[in-house]
């Protein structure tokens, strides 16, 4: 295992009373400010700190860290938020006098909107310019869903406790976070854990992706069918993109009446105007380019059979006013991949905004099929309970044919006979890589980079 686990507020709690009940003689507050201090300790030199704690636990741990680096005579100094009005000339005096702020206002289960003096602490925090360090979460965002209650502190940096939660992945709190550091303090993993969150990293995706022998041939790394429509670019994109990943073949089919629309097709791909067996092929691709007035039937009566697909764009939103059957469909199939982005998602399935998670893993349940959200903080969700948050994407995945390419990476992979949960998580990291690259700013910069983010992972 080399994935990241998270873990939610309700399983952290967990987590933490089955430390205590096996650990009587321990606290747990001790062990955690121990190892705290530890990685702190690192970092700061001779450099002054200030702790600023609030009146839960978090602010405890705080307490607790500062008293360990006073006995030690470090420059420490500790200003406590709720027992009393703090001074707000002291808090800037104080705040301008050190080099790094300890945040431990408020933890992981903040529920309620930052209000009265510590929403001024923390406008005082963020206004010093100084480097800030949150224990275990920037106070002001939720742990279990990234969102601000109403401000919060703007870390450089998060040192976490035990396990990661939603929120270092999920936006806005992902990019509050500032760089992370995981602390382990001996917490166990909570058993019959639902959902299962986990982490996309670099270490398992080299480790689950295709290994093919040196007499491999074509046929062998499987082939896709891409169902085309009147927008050619987005079925090219989809079928170049499944190629590069390792595919063996790629086909376009199309009707008639679009061939127009396809004068130049890359001389790898395969386009066709005739119908198709469909058991010739390992994975099949709908959606892309199809356009909003291609017919319900005909998408039905492509993905009525056992082929691992991938359905996104049109081939999702088409369905807004009709998904009884869709649905039925999916459930009858069970070996579907659905790829809307949120504007999408919206349109077929059920999104609270402020449980983006519990939405994912409800609509993969709710089509017997593997739901990706796309955005900055993708997220991928299986109808098993997996739940899995990639975070490596930057912003210049935000271009037109962007999610095309992601479809095809998906049916590349499937077509190498990757399971449905790991091509789907391997290829949303992939996609994320592919974004690294500042030089990348459209999709054919994107598919350049393909080769060379495949190399990197043979060479790891």
């Amino acid at each position: 295992m080399s994935y990241d686990n998270i873990l939610t507020t309700e399983q952290i709690i967990q987590s933490e009373n089955n430390f205590i009940l096996s650990n009587p003689k321990k606290n747990i507050m001790d062990v955690a400010s121990f190892f705290l201090w530890k990685k702190l300790s690192k970092k700061i030199n001779s450099k002054s700190i200030l702790f600023i704690c609030g009146p839960g636990n978090n602010g405890l741990d705080g307490i607790k860290i500062f008293n360990i680096a006073k006995k030690l005579n470090k420059k420490v100094e500790l200003l406590r938020v709720g027992k009393k009005n703090i001074k707000l000339e002291k808090l800037k005096l104080t705040l301008h006098n050190c080099d790094i702020v300890i945040d431990c206002i408020f933890g992981i289960g903040l529920n309620r909107n930052i209000s009265g003096i510590f929403k001024k602490v923390v406008n005082e925090i963020n206004n010093s310019k100084k480097y800030i360090i949150s224990i275990d979460i920037p106070s002001g965002i939720n742990g279990d869903t990234g969102k601000v209650k109403g401000l919060s502190v703007v870390a450089n940096e998060t040192m976490v406790m035990g396990f990661f939660k939603p929120a270092h992945f999920l936006l806005p709190g992902k990019e509050l976070s500032g760089k992370l550091s995981l602390v382990k303090i001996g917490l166990k993993l909570p058993k019959k854990r639902v959902p299962r969150i986990k982490h996309i990293s670099d270490e398992y995706v080299s480790k689950i992706m295709p290994k093919h022998s040196l007499n491999i041939h074509k046929y062998k790394k499987g082939s896709v069918i891409v169902y085309g429509g009147i927008m050619s670019g987005a079925s090219r994109l989809v079928a170049l993109a499944s190629r590069k990943i390792g595919a063996g073949l790629s086909t376009i089919e199309i009707k008639k009446k679009y061939i127009n629309f396809y004068n130049y097709v890359e001389p790898g791909t395969i386009l066709s105007i005739k119908k198709n067996n469909i058991i010739n092929y390992s994975s099949l691709v709908v959606g892309p380019g199809l356009g909003k007035n291609y017919s319900k039937k005909n998408i039905l009566k492509i993905l009525d059979n056992k082929i691992p697909a991938v359905i996104d764009a049109d081939a999702i939103s088409i369905f807004e006013k009709s998904k009884r059957k869709f649905f039925k469909l999916l459930n009858i199939r069970r070996n579907s991949i659905l790829t809307p982005h949120l504007g999408e998602f919206k349109k077929i399935f059920n999104f609270n905004e402020e449980d983006k998670l519990s939405s994912c893993l409800n609509a993969s349940k709710a089509v017997s099929s593997i739901v990706i959200l796309k955005g900055n903080d993708t997220i991928i969700s299986c109808p098993n309970g997996n739940i899995w948050i990639n975070s490596n994407a930057k912003n210049s995945l935000a271009t037109a044919g962007s999610g095309d390419i992601l479809s095809g990476l998906i049916s590349g992979l499937l077509a190498q006979k990757l399971s449905m949960e790991k091509a789907s998580l391997a290829s949303v990291w992939f996609h994320g890589k592919l974004s690294h690259n500042k030089n990348n700013v459209i999709v054919e910069d994107f598919l350049k980079s393909i080769p060379k983010v495949l190399n990197t992972l043979n060479n790891n």
